[in-house]
């Protein structure tokens, strides 16, 4: 059966030029969004995306689509408000 997660999340970016870099959401190998980071260098936004799969574990990853461009660093995981522990791999009750 189907469920709804909330998924949250800190992305923290370092970039120099004026172009914020780019970033890619996938649960499990599902491409949930891509944001274009735009807030200012060295600054952080909380990401909220929500999601629909089954129940079990699911693997979660942000990708930088052009490294050249920044790097990224993703903290304080969270589904449905609880810390599963880790920020690579979640479950889903």
């Amino acid at each position: 059966m189907l469920r709804h997660a909330e998924i949250t999340f800190d992305v923290h970016c370092y970039y120099k030029d004026r172009i914020g870099p780019r970033y890619r959401v996938y649960v499990d190998n599902d491409l949930i969004t891509e944001r274009t980071f735009d807030y200012g260098t060295n600054f952080h936004v909380e990401e909220t995306v929500i999601i629909e799969a089954f129940a079990g574990q699911h693997h979660f990853r942000v990708e930088n689509v052009d490294p050249t461009l920044g790097t990224f660093v993703v903290e304080n995981l969270k589904v449905d408000g609880i810390d599963p522990g880790s920020n690579a791999l979640f479950e889903i009750a």
